[in-house]
């Protein structure tokens, strides 16, 4: 096993340093795709274990564990714990984030406003064409509501309604 716990406490939580980093990093890509690998990726070269991370960020390890293995959909993770990792980490909040993500944080009512009205529609007729609720285009564009990723992929597109 590449790990060893060593007692030193950073905030009550117990740091993971990996005897050789380069093989804790194997575990991952180098240049992460998924939520997962990025993750995973983010905590091994911030020398954290998962126990401590957890603490850290507010949640159980199994959790963080589910998220790590890509148990949970990326289109069903909280951006917010997937921030919270990233600057428990050290690495930038879009990190550990997917394109869809980064659209979430990144202010997805006013992206999809703005793309409404490129297209000339009114709430009312975006929510015929995509067969929602005109409540739902309110709620998204107020970011009350987190759109689906397929309205994700509509947004900056230049589509034939």
């Amino acid at each position: 096993m590449p790990y060893e716990i060593y007692p030193a406490i950073v905030s009550r939580a117990h740091i993971l340093k990996a005897k050789r980093l380069t093989a804790a990093l194997e575990l991952c890509t180098g240049a992460p795709d998924s939520v997962a690998d990025k993750l995973r990726y983010a905590r091994l070269a911030a020398g954290i274990n998962q126990d401590a991370l957890a603490e850290m960020v507010g949640v159980d390890r199994a959790t963080l564990l589910r998220y790590e293995n890509g148990q949970v959909s990326e289109d069903n993770m909280q951006v917010d714990l997937l921030v919270r990792v990233a600057a428990a980490c050290g690495v930038d909040k879009l990190f550990c984030c997917s394109l869809y993500h980064a659209f979430i944080i990144e202010d997805a009512g006013a992206q999809i406003k703005r793309w409404r009205k490129e297209m000339g529609f009114t709430q009312k007729k975006m929510a015929v064409k995509l067969g929602v609720r005109v409540s739902a285009v309110k709620r998204w564009e107020q970011n009350k509501n987190k759109p689906p990723r397929w309205v994700w992929e509509l947004v900056g597109c230049s589509i034939d309604m």
